[in-house]
């Protein structure tokens, strides 16, 4: 029952006064965390499109596609906990951003769990450098070969 009268007061802000009216605000203050809060958002909104574009354009050649995916997730729910934690300086949607928390609590232990899963396969890849230096062997051995037919 508790389960439920949380979820219907999800945006009920009769419970919680909105952050302005927490503590001492000054206007400055508030308006640093408000522009910082909002200024994350728009990077951690922007970051998730950009890799879904270049894994949507380039996935074949992207190695561990789906920690990409993982990450754009992860990336995405912190920028959605910085801007409810900008709207609740006036309406405080506290249960709301503790279920947004939760959800990037999900997402970052997933994507940790993730790239710590990937770090073995990572390291046995090999690198440019090494492809770059084969690619400069065979050109070597093409180049010798046209010279010795002339």
């Amino acid at each position: 029952m508790e389960m439920l009268d949380f979820f219907r007061k999800l945006f009920d802000t009769s419970d919680f006064p909105a952050r302005w009216n927490c503590g001492n605000w000054t206007t400055g203050h508030g308006l640093l965390h408000i522009i910082s809060d909002i200024v994350i958002f728009a990077a951690y909104f922007t970051i998730p499109i950009a890799l879904a574009f270049i894994l949507l354009r380039k996935n074949k050649e992207i190695p561990f596609p789906k920690l990409f995916w993982l990450f754009a997730i992860f990336i995405l729910s912190c920028g959605l906990s910085h801007l409810v934690e900008a709207i609740v300086f006036w309406e405080p949607w506290y249960r709301f951003l503790g279920i947004v928390k939760g959800i990037t609590a999900v997402a970052s232990a997933i994507t940790a769990a993730g790239l710590v899963w990937c770090i073995p396969k990572v390291l046995a890849m090999r690198g440019i450098s090494d492809i770059q230096k084969q690619l400069e062997h065979v050109a070597a051995r093409e180049n010798a070969a046209l010279r010795r037919e002339k």
